[in-house]
């Protein structure tokens, strides 16, 4: 029989090239059902009702045919068929809580549903086995494109699923196995019995493939997949062990099939498929990518040509993987990256947070990723961080986190590129936003190292693609420019389209207009496109209005609300729970599947549908659709609240911000308080989104704009709330910024502000004056406004707060000089944020535990907690708790004699502190540089050094740091008028109130100079004043250097009155100090010998002072006898007495200041 002619003699020729390009012949024609007809693209009712009568008058005349056979009947053959295994989610677990009566219910109504759709897609259902249903497709009756109809079973069984779930009100979810290939197909059975079934691999391996899917997932064979791989929206799941095949089977996810494109013909565009195959096979030669930029005005044919190019593509060898940047409607996740992302990984859009987790973990394994990456590829396919994640991330400044990110994109696309050339396209770019064209210029810098081909499509006007992207990407770009097609094109184009025979004609002579107008913006096209829509259904806004009036035009409308992408829930719900037909919408190419969604085939045919809705309607819809946004996504609920021209849209933007500033993503939550700003009209709103802005900026480091915003939100306040906020953001922003006088000034008119009930904001104008003490060195105010916060904090239940003002406690302790309370604050506050997850306080605060560790004599604890310092601050980023981390390892390197260990953390100290533009840091960094010059004999080195780290104190403020330096200088010097200068500079600055540490450190240094020249007394006077320092509270640093001063001078006194009674001393009075000159090794050479001589290296924990006084008469007696006992019998009583003392006094602890 021949077709073209049964359709001329039905007048339908115009649809000879479909049934043609589809290979519909003869033995197919009489088994084409109505949906067959549909994706032929027989849109008009008229043509198919005639079409399907005509159908049913040729099966009538040609006789019984194979649908007519009845299956128990029919002999055995071999047959190509798809087999299909559809099984219920979690059944077993079901049948075990719920009553047997109510599971036979539920399973007649899955079978109703899903024996339904198989039968509406021309399958036969070959029996149920428990919850399961196994169909086949292709026999008995073979259609022709079996396997496509299996694959748009599955599909509709998939989303039948939620309406049977609502309906049962019990969730139902299949997963689903597809298997393709030869089967025996026979009616099997006893002369009691016969059934008709089909045998063989591919039964057992369309079963194995649903065991392995996971909810909702259609498991496709490579059978199945490879005759649709053109139309199949589906990724590749690697290789499935299945028994009884000897080798694995590839298998595939498929989440949609889009439609048939062999009828549209492609006309025109030579010259630039030439360009772009030029750009592939230079990729493929020589190993290097390329940007193709192509550039167009709206409707011009960009969409249709980046499909171009990705078939010519794929038909190379490549892979090809795309984006879509929305202008409205994008929910975060589903933006141009993460999809292009998702592809890498092998997901598609409508992978859950399991499938995304696995996605990644394979990435892993494959070599995709490092281990370390897998953080910030979580937050670009919007997987939620753990708890572990988030202490990890939240420390991070902005910078880090989107370099780090950007580094992971890039060695993505690196790695999987050189496993296999790929193409990655993003449409749209002028909708991009900041984020988005920084994303795509480190992809453009990327490709130029590496074989993908990156292609971005973009309009005319408004392209963000210009000549600064391009600098900033780094990599040359081929730019395409895309002008109208030609009169003869366009005709070519115009004739291709199934239009009615009257319309024809006008349709041939307005196709070369409607191309000459893409030089026009889009709102001209658009308008363009109406005007003819009433002569000719060649414009975009035809190809709604010919087809509306059969499509359900409400459903279309309601769906271009969304958006371009939505789902098919959220359109439900603004129809009032219906169950809308999309699937019309998708026969006709207005809508295509993408992931678990749907979207417009064009951007301009959803404005086309959307310009047709009244405003009160469109306003009424949006409102609705932010109903169903309002626990789903806060972004989507304030856009569509904005575009209902919403009073709340303001605020609704100032939560959306804030969920995004949770969860670290500060260039998108600065944008939506923006926009909150412009609809902003009552001064409620005004003060709380500039407050926001302000944080989101000093989150940022942005702290000169950050300021600005916390002055504007004080200038609309119009309460006392809202001044007490906006003096609160403006005081913590000049604080950062060492403007302390303005931020004293701002926390007294926020306290003077601060009603009753504001406990938050209380607990927090108390820690920020606490922490504007530290620096005048007020430490009892210090106390008493942080020992305030945290009282407030814990009435207000806030944990954060609590957190914070231990903290700070910790800080005031440690500046008294209570080194053991710093340190029990230290350890509460780390405690809660470890509950918690406060990982940015943490941050702050674990170096100072360590730092107060050291002074409390734990050596291998405080150790272990500096490294783990140091490696999480280098993990996130912070500089600052780097820095401090540093200084702390290197007290412990340095006492415990580990010197070549030690020179590390001082390059590191120093590069943190000049990064920072920290001057205090540098000079202390240098300063332990001195230190170790000077144990290492580098004199002049070490005098430079500490010569350089005066001067920058000098500069900065000796209060924080100088006496300390003055300390090192003393005992680097061999100059006895620079010795005393600075020993008496240094005291002079302690008198004066100086920051604890020097008190510590100042002293400890001028007892090791003193013992080194001989000055006994001198030495004991130093002792004695870092005794009365520590008296409130004594630590075992201090317990120590006092108790090894006396045992020198007592020492000292016994050899000078048993042997050298007559001598006279260092530079001073006789009588002044033990009168000689000690040959005894220098300090630099007695910790050294002291190394080499200890055995094993002490560890535990020092146990805690129990008294004020350590180095009583008794002790000093307990000294004296272990003198008299080795000095008779060491040639060295000093070196060793010092070895014993150290070990007596600091049993199981490390060795201070050795």
């Amino acid at each position: 029989m021949d077709v073209t002619a049964w359709l001329r003699g039905l007048g339908m020729e115009r649809y000879e090239p479909a049934f043609r390009e589809n290979a519909i012949d003869a033995d197919v024609l009489c088994n084409l059902t109505v949906d067959d007809l549909k994706e032929l693209g027989v849109a008009s009712v008229g043509h198919r009702r005639k079409l399907l009568d005509a159908l049913a008058e040729l099966r009538a005349r040609t006789g019984p045919r194979q649908a007519a056979l009845d299956p128990a009947e029919a002999k055995g053959e071999r047959r190509q068929v798809a087999v299909l295994f559809a099984d219920l989610c979690g059944f077993t677990e079901m049948s075990r809580e719920a009553d047997p009566e109510e599971i036979v219910a539920l399973l007649d109504r899955y079978f109703e549903h899903v024996d339904r759709i198989v039968e509406q897609h021309g399958g036969h259902v070959d029996k149920h086995v428990g919850d399961a249903i196994m169909a086949v497709f292709g026999a008995p009756v073979s259609r022709g494109n079996d396997f496509e109809r299996a694959v748009r079973a599955a599909l509709a069984i998939s989303d039948a699923m939620p309406n049977l779930s609502r309906a049962l009100e019990r969730q139902v979810v299949a997963h689903i196995g597809i298997a393709g290939g030869e089967v025996v197909a026979s009616s099997t059975g006893s002369a009691t019995y016969r059934a008709y079934t089909v045998t063989g691999d591919t039964v057992n391996l369309a079963s194995r493939l649903t065991d392995a899917a996971a909810r909702g997932e259609i498991l496709i064979s490579e059978a199945v997949r490879r005759p649709l791989a053109h139309r199949l929206d589906c990724v590749e799941r690697g290789a499935l062990a299945v028994k009884g095949f000897a080798n694995p089977v590839p298998v595939w996810c498929i989440a949609g099939l889009r439609r048939a494109t062999p009828g549209w013909l492609f006309v025109g565009r030579c010259d630039e498929l030439r360009q772009f195959r030029t750009v592939l096979e230079a990729c493929r030669e020589t190993g290097r990518g390329r940007t193709v930029v192509l550039r167009g005005e709206a409707g011009i044919g960009k969409t249709r040509l980046v499909a171009e190019f990705g078939r010519d593509a794929r038909n190379s060898g490549f892979a090809c993987h795309s984006g879509l940047v929305l202008d409205f409607g994008a929910a975060f996740g589903r933006g141009a990256v993460q999809s292009l992302v998702r592809g890498l990984l092998s997901l598609d859009d409508a992978a859950d947070v399991k499938a995304c987790m696995t996605g990644i973990e394979r990435a892993i394994t494959g070599g995709l990723i490092d281990a370390s990456g897998a953080l910030f590829l979580k937050d670009v396919v919007d997987v939620p961080l753990t708890f572990e994640d988030r202490t990890v991330y939240e420390p991070m400044d902005n910078a880090m986190r989107v370099r780090s990110r950007l580094d992971v994109l890039t060695r993505l696309v690196q790695r999987a590129s050189r496993q296999h050339a790929r193409v990655l396209s993003v449409e749209d770019v002028h909708w991009s936003d900041g984020q988005t064209l920084r994303d795509l210029a480190a992809l453009s810098a990327t490709v130029a190292e590496c074989p993908p081909v990156l292609v971005l499509s973009t309009r005319t006007s408004g392209d963000p693609v210009d000549e600064s992207w391009r600098a900033a990407a780094g990599a040359q770009c081929t730019l395409i420019d895309l002008g109208p097609l030609s009169a003869c094109e366009a005709n070519v184009m115009a004739d291709r389209f199934p239009v009615r025979r009257q319309t024809s004609r006008s349709a041939a002579s307005l196709a070369p207009q409607a191309t000459r107008c893409s030089s026009n913006s889009c709102s001209t096209t658009r308008r363009k496109a109406r005007q003819a829509a009433c002569r000719v259904p060649c414009a975009v806004s035809c190809r709604h209005g010919w087809t509306g009036f059969i499509l359900k035009k409400a459903i279309a409308q309601v769906a271009s609300v969304l958006g371009q992408f939505f789902e098919k829930d959220a359109v439900d719900h603004l129809l009032d729970g219906a169950d809308a037909a999309l699937e019309p919408l998708e026969t006709c190419h207005l809508l295509r599947r993408q992931g678990a969604g749907f979207i417009f085939d064009h951007e301009l045919i959803r404005d086309a549908i959307y310009d047709g809705l009244l405003k009160s309607r469109r306003r009424e819809l949006h409102r609705r659709a932010a109903q169903w946004y309002a626990e789903r996504d806060a972004v989507l609920r304030a856009e569509h609240l904005d575009r209902a021209g919403d009073r709340e849209a303001a605020l609704a933007y100032f939560d959306a911000a804030r969920s995004q500033a949770s969860l670290y993503r500060h260039q998108s939550a600065l944008r939506l308080v923006e926009r909150g700003l412009a609809l902003a009209d009552a001064h409620s709103a005004h003060v709380a989104l500039e407050c926001l802005r302000g944080t989101v900026l000093h989150d940022m480091n942005d702290m000169t704009t950050a300021l600005a915003a916390f002055e504007t939100a004080l200038e609309l306040a119009a309460t006392d709330d809202e001044r007490c906020r906006a003096w609160i953001g403006r005081a913590t922003v000049k604080r950062v910024i060492d403007d302390l006088d303005g931020a004293w000034t701002d926390v007294d008119c926020a306290a003077a502000a601060a009603g009753r009930g504001l406990l938050r904001e209380e607990a927090r104008i108390h820690f920020l004056r606490g922490n504007l003490c530290f620096p005048r060195g007020d430490s009892d105010g210090c106390v008493r406004e942080h020992g305030q916060s945290l009282a407030l904090a814990r009435e207000a239940g806030d944990p954060e707060q609590e957190a914070a003002a231990l903290g700070g406690l910790g800080d005031a302790e440690y500046m008294r000089g209570r080194m053991i309370s710093a340190r029990d604050a230290f350890g509460r506050c780390i405690e809660i944020c470890r509950r918690h997850g406060y990982a940015r306080i943490e941050a702050a605060n674990l170096p100072m535990r360590a730092i107060t560790d050291w002074y409390a004599g734990n050596a291998q604890t405080g150790l272990d907690t500096a490294l783990a310092c140091v490696a999480a601050a280098e993990k996130v980023g912070h500089l600052r708790a780097l820095a401090v981390a540093h200084h702390a390892a290197w007290k412990f390197r340095h006492d415990l004699a580990q010197w070549d260990r030690a020179w590390e953390h001082v390059g590191s100290a120093l590069r943190c502190a000049r990064e920072l533009k920290s001057r205090r840091f540098e000079a202390d960094a240098i300063a332990l540089r001195a230190e170790l010059h000077r144990v290492a004999g580098r004199r002049r080195e070490a005098l430079d050094d500490i010569g350089q780290a005066l001067a920058i104190s000098r500069e900065t403020g000796m209060t924080y740091l100088g006496a300390s330096h003055l300390g090192v200088l003393a005992l680097a010097t061999d100059d006895a008028a620079i010795f005393e200068s600075a020993l008496a500079e240094g005291e002079a600055l302690l008198d004066a109130g100086a920051v604890s540490h020097n008190h510590f450190r100042f002293r400890r240094d001028a007892i090791d100079a003193c013992i080194d020249r001989g000055l006994w007394d001198r030495a004991a006077h130093h002792a004695a004043a870092l005794e009365e320092y520590a008296r409130r509270e004594p630590a075992p640093f201090s317990t120590f250097f006092v108790a090894r001063a006396r045992s020198s001078h007592t020492r000292r006194a016994i050899e000078a009155r048993s042997r050298w009674p007559n001598s006279s001393g260092f530079g001073g009075k006789a009588g002044s100090s033990v009168s000689f000159t000690p040959s005894r090794p220098s300090m630099s050479r007695f910790r050294s010998m002291q190394t080499r001589s200890r055995r094993s290296r002490m560890t535990g924990s020092c146990a805690e002072p129990t008294s004020d006084r350590h180095t009583d008469d008794a002790t000093e007696r307990r000294f004296l006898g272990r003198l008299l006992s080795v000095a008779t019998s060491e040639p060295d009583p000093f070196r060793t007495m010092m070895g014993r003392s150290r070990q007596r006094l600091l049993p199981g602890a490390m060795a201070i200041g050795a």
